[in-house]
């Protein structure tokens, strides 16, 4: 098999399993709070980083170049604090407001709105870093946007209409987009592995304190600490979609490039989509089909590299 199948199935992959990430925390929300499974979740992840981390620095070889070490050091305190916004805004808000929407909209509509990542990283990067909009990429996202509107205004859905967890969803979005650029930038200096795991490390620091001095019943922990399926769930989104899922993720970027990478991640939607029906049992209906197909479509055309260089700032 070549690198570029491997990395297609990568790629592939990591979005089936992102696209489960609604799914794995409803069970256990049944029990704790959103806060209380940010918190172990990124324990978790940024425990497996770290053996990952440290396996590779003692197994690599000496020929290699070994990646620059961020040492905890005053002049260092930029990056040391932009890995903290990464980690507390990109990772602790973008996973706690996912899941707190989960109140409020289905495990469909969730996974169909994170979908809009794409977009919003885009949209941020203009307003902040100078980036323009393809002529494509705006059409693009208005089949895309008007297929979340076909979803939310639904007549079908148990909820018609905007609701509270739309918007919630949408602020899950924007805190994963507006540290991306700031988390590529560090990446490219440290490493993409050692940048996650501080990046977990911090959000998994910065909830801790939450909870430690937050309104937060934390008593339902305990339950979950022992065997059961809740505990599973957290352990398979702490290790597999946060923890490997991003080095997998990683791997296929090195073989089939961001875009090819980027396309793959457009299956997030139809694997929430589905889990929603076939394991939830969620109402599906041909407009909410329809509605799929139009954000789905969209996200494909907003990542498909285009040759034409006519560009517009909306900023």
């Amino acid at each position: 098999m070549s690198n570029t199948a491997k990395g297609w199935i990568a790629a592939t992959f990591v979005a089936l399993l992102w696209g489960a990430e609604g799914s794995l925390a409803t069970l256990p929300l049944q029990m704790i709070d959103a806060q209380v499974i940010v918190w172990l979740r990124y324990l978790i992840a940024s425990v497996v980083l770290f053996i990952v981390l440290a396996v590779s620095l003692f197994s690599s070889s000496s020929h290699r170049e070994k990646p620059i070490v961020l040492h905890f050091r005053w002049e260092n305190r930029k990056d040391i604090l932009s890995l903290f916004l990464c980690g507390v805004v990109g990772q602790g808000l973008f996973s706690f407001f996912s899941f707190l929407s989960l109140d409020y909209i289905s495990i469909a509509e969730n996974g169909v709105i994170q979908g809009l990542v794409p977009i919003a990283i885009l949209l941020m990067g203009t307003l902040f870093y100078g980036e323009r909009f393809t002529i494509a990429q705006m059409g693009a996202a208005v089949v895309a946007l008007a297929g979340v509107t076909l979803l939310v205004f639904s007549p079908s859905s148990d909820q018609q209409g905007v609701n509270i967890g739309h918007f919630i969803c949408l602020l899950s979005v924007l805190s994963f987009a507006s540290v991306t650029h700031l988390r590529a930038n560090l990446a490219k200096q440290y490493g993409a592995a050692q940048t996650m795991f501080y990046q977990f490390g911090f959000a998994a620091l910065g909830f801790f304190f939450y909870l430690m001095f937050g309104d937060v019943d934390v008593s339902g922990v305990w339950l979950i600490l022992t065997p059961s399926y809740e505990l599973l769930c957290i352990l398979i989104l702490g290790s597999c979609v946060s923890g490997l899922g991003y080095l997998v993720y990683i791997y296929s970027i090195e073989r089939v490039g961001v875009d090819g990478s980027s396309m793959a991640l457009n299956l997030m939607p139809v694997s929430a989509f589905l889990i929603g029906k076939f394991v939830f049992d969620e109402e599906v209906t041909p407009l909410r089909i329809i509605a799929m197909c139009l954000i789905v479509g969209g996200m494909v055309l907003f990542v498909t590299p285009k040759k034409t260089q006519l560009t517009y700032n909306i900023s």
